[in-house]
């Protein structure tokens, strides 16, 4: 606190690090942050807390805004994955982009395919850019508008009609598919064709989808992870 304060995981000083005594078995590993880090928390909150702790801790100027914690945590929501052990003490962690990722708070590996969706947007409906956003899919997880539509937020002023699902994921016979409830102008363009409202496309490693052709609209591409 005051003049001399240090974020208490600062990467290179490690002067004000908590060392972990005898007396803390009964709070481990949540008091051990060598085993649990604030990194775990996915590279959206990562870079926030090293801007408000660390660049921003004597300089309120640089840290960040309500609006750069609320469109972090919005990402990383998409970033969560249940945990493999139904014993796990959390049930969910967020992914690490890592190609044979751990739970951080049960050591349980990952060891089931993983669709990744990617989001790329247009601002003038031909060229597509990165939205530096990603979803991680799982059985049974929801699409929804603000996915479909960079324009769209999930916050207090969404409209009643975007706050409903747009399509979900299922994992059905050995192969991921997502089932398109809403979306009129759903496009699969890797194979050329239409999905209608009420029919399904199988997720495969590459496939890329147009989810809307309106101004905002996305495009996802596919990754298929195996671990």
């Amino acid at each position: 606190m005051g003049e001399k304060a240090l974020f208490i995981e600062h990467p290179t000083d490690s002067s004000n690090r908590y060392v972990v005594q005898e007396n803390d078995q009964d709070f481990l590993p949540w008091v051990d942050t060598n085993a649990l880090p604030y990194a775990i928390m996915g590279p959206y909150l990562k870079k926030l807390f090293d801007q408000a702790f660390m660049a921003g801790l004597h300089h309120p100027p640089a840290r960040p805004t309500a609006d750069n914690w609320e469109e972090a945590l919005v990402k990383t929501i998409d970033l969560l994955q249940p945990c493999l052990n139904p014993g796990c003490v959390k049930g969910w962690y967020v992914f690490d982009n890592s190609a044979r990722p751990v739970c951080p708070y049960c050591g349980a590996p990952f060891r089931v395919q993983l669709p990744v969706l990617d989001f790329y947007s247009s601002r003038d409906g031909l060229n597509f850019r990165p939205d530096d956003h990603r979803l991680m899919v799982y059985h049974n997880q929801y699409l929804y508008p603000w996915h479909v539509n960079r324009g769209l937020f999930p916050n207090e002023r969404l409209s009643e009609a975007d706050k409903k699902p747009a399509g979900y994921f299922v994992f059905h016979k050995n192969r991921w598919i997502f089932i398109n409830q809403t979306l009129a102008g759903l496009q699969d363009v890797t194979n050329k064709r239409s999905i209608a409202p009420g029919n399904f496309v199988e997720l495969t490693n590459g496939l890329k989808l147009l989810l809307s052709p309106e101004k905002n609209g996305r495009l996802v591409h596919v990754s298929l992870i195996e671990a």
